[in-house]
């Protein structure tokens, strides 16, 4: 039975409920006017029992109509149905029955009087069944037949019209329930189809307010981080303009060196702003995806600290590792950033004790975990703001924005990358006694984890006389590429279109390597730049550099497979990839 058939019977079934719960009265006042104007007084006693007998029945009826409305839901509503069916079999029958006992010992009058009283009752119970037309033919045929016969039997003058019209009679009756039966079917299909409109507008419109509520977190969220990277950026450029302004004046030589270190400071700032944006732009347009593969995260964390014994020590703090094995399904490169951030941000506002690191393989409801927890002795995190920590540029006690205590990306970057490894981050922290976050994931039992090599910078690789080519339109960016690398030793050319590459290259023979900018003028891709001179002059080392942060480069980037460096780069950071390219090659 499909929904809309149980509905419908559902419904039947209550409405015929409701009109069983008045016969007993209504059969009452029937038998008692058929007694009070039809039967003599020596046929008293038995006219009692028989209409005592059709009351009972219908009581009974009334009875059971009750316990079908109380119940919350009816488990079956075809049963009830056969239920009520029999029960008016059986109520059809008494009447039937009892009149056709009756019926010879009447006068003529009475006997029609009686009959008409017998065709009345099926056709009044048309509507007391509420149009269901098994009920009605249960009762008319259990009614109707008893005295059809004895009726027949009495007057044979008027055997073919009794026999022909009682059934008819009865299948009229019964044609009329079906009528209303389909009436009644359309209507509860219309007002199932009414609930249905009104659920999925009801659903529609909760979808659109958290829609809505989502586009408003979202732009106050933009507007939040629009405001704290602007005064990030403004401030290190305004630097930046007045040390300009001293190296225009020609300073003495202690001054000189003075504003250098400052403008490297300035530009680190720059570049640790402008890499976090990058950073969240592509996890947020979905343009990294993780490298799924076994991954020991003990390990991971083995070489993760040890980039922070020395800045540890340097705070006087202590640095406990408690590292039980554990493998993951996860990013390797991932998983190191997230822990790298995690430790950066215990020590950084740490400033007496200890920063603890441990993993360890939990159990749980969806197979076993592998939990890394850093704890650090620091001051703790007020619960007001144990939510906020993870907002892009929200730092806990730093409202004039020092750039010594960062620029407030890191955890929000950790959140997006644990969502992506389908990891969960959780911090526990009481204010004056310190913090631990936890990071759990899926653990592999029984896998062999892949322990990546880690990159050495080649900081200290001698690259005297290797030749470079710089590729880049903008003429600023290639005197001021072409001037650091020739500090270097590095015999350095420089091209500042996809032609004059091409010329360069027929002219001196293919680079040690080619660095050329991701957007070249005239509508040129650095990439299939590079890709197209390899097939003319044979292959060569490339690394492109791009200032794009929109996802449709990032994933245009990704197709190529040469080495991609975003700006800005810091001198450190351009150098190992520089040295790096060269060594490989």
């Amino acid at each position: 039975m499909n929904s809309s058939d149980r509905e419908v019977l559902t419904e039947l079934n209550a409405l015929h409920a409701q009109a069983l719960q008045r016969m007993p009265i209504i059969l009452a006042v029937v038998m008692t006017s058929i007694g009070l104007f039809m039967f003599t007084p020596a046929m008293a006693w038995s006219f009692t029992v028989w209409a005592v007998l059709v009351v009972a029945v219908e009581i009974v009826r009334a009875v059971y109509a009750t316990a079908v409305l109380r119940r919350a839901e009816t488990p079956n509503p075809r049963s009830v149905h056969r239920s009520m069916a029999a029960l008016a079999a059986v109520a059809g029958a008494t009447v039937g029955v009892g009149a056709a006992y009756f019926i010879p010992a009447l006068s003529l009058l009475a006997q029609a009087q009686l009959c008409i009283f017998l065709f009345v009752m099926p056709a009044a119970g048309v509507t007391v069944s509420q149009s269901s037309r098994y009920v009605v033919a249960a009762y008319s045929v259990t009614l109707l037949l008893p005295a059809t016969i004895v009726w027949m039997h009495i007057h044979p003058s008027l055997f073919w019209t009794v026999a022909v019209g009682s059934p008819i009679f009865c299948l009229l009756m019964i044609l009329l329930a079906a009528d209303g039966d389909k009436l009644l079917r359309r209507s509860v299909l219309i007002r199932h189809e009414r609930d249905r409109l009104i659920q999925d507008l009801e659903r529609k419109n909760a979808e659109v307010q958290v829609a809505v509520a989502k586009a408003e977190a979202a732009a106050l969220a933009r507007a939040r981080v629009l405001a704290a990277a602007s005064h990030d950026l403004r401030q290190p450029l305004h630097a930046l303009s007045v040390y300009s302004a001293v190296l225009t004046a020609q300073p003495e030589p202690a001054v000189l060196a003075e504003v250098g270190g400052h403008i490297v400071e300035m530009v680190r700032s720059l570049g640790s702003v402008l890499n976090g944006l990058l950073d969240l732009s592509r996890l947020s347009s979905g343009y990294y995806v993780p490298e799924r593969q076994p991954v020991a995260l003990d390990q991971v964390l083995a070489r993760v600290c040890a980039e922070f014994v020395a800045a540890a020590r340097a705070k006087g703090l202590e640095l406990q590792l408690d590292l039980q094995p554990a493998v993951v399904q996860s990013d390797p490169v991932a998983m190191a950033r997230i822990t790298r951030n995690l430790i950066d941000n215990a020590i950084k506002y740490t400033e007496r004790g200890t920063v603890r690191v441990t993993t360890r393989i939990a159990p749980a409801v969806g197979g076993p975990l592998a939990v890394l927890a850093v704890t650090d002795t620091g001051k703790g995190i007020d619960a007001e703001d144990q939510q906020r920590i993870f907002e892009e540029f929200y730092q806990i006690g730093n409202p004039g924005r020092d750039r010594s205590q960062g620029v407030g990306l890191g955890l929000a970057i950790v959140q997006r990358l644990a969502e992506l490894l389908d990891a969960t981050i959780s911090v526990d922290s009481t204010p004056g006694v310190g913090s631990t976050f936890t990071m759990s994931l899926a653990a592999l039992v029984g896998a062999e984890a892949h322990t990546p090599a880690v990159r050495s910078t080649q900081a200290s690789v001698d690259l005297r006389g290797r030749r470079v080519y710089v590729i880049d339109d903008e003429l600023d960016v290639l005197r001021g590429t072409r001037a650091l690398l020739e500090l270097w030793n590095l015999e350095v050319h420089g091209a500042s279109s996809a032609a004059a590459a091409e010329q360069l290259c027929a002219e001196r023979g293919p680079p040690d390597l080619m660095i050329a900018d991701l957007r070249l003028g005239e509508g040129e891709h650095g990439a299939q730049l590079a890709a197209r001179l390899q097939q003319s002059f044979g292959q060569f080392p490339v690394l492109i550099i791009s200032g794009e942060t929109s996802s449709a480069a990032l994933r245009e980037t990704s197709l190529g497979s040469f080495p991609l460096l975003h700006k800005p780069v810091t001198p450190e950071a351009f150098r190992a990839a520089v040295a790096r390219a060269l060594t490989q090659s």
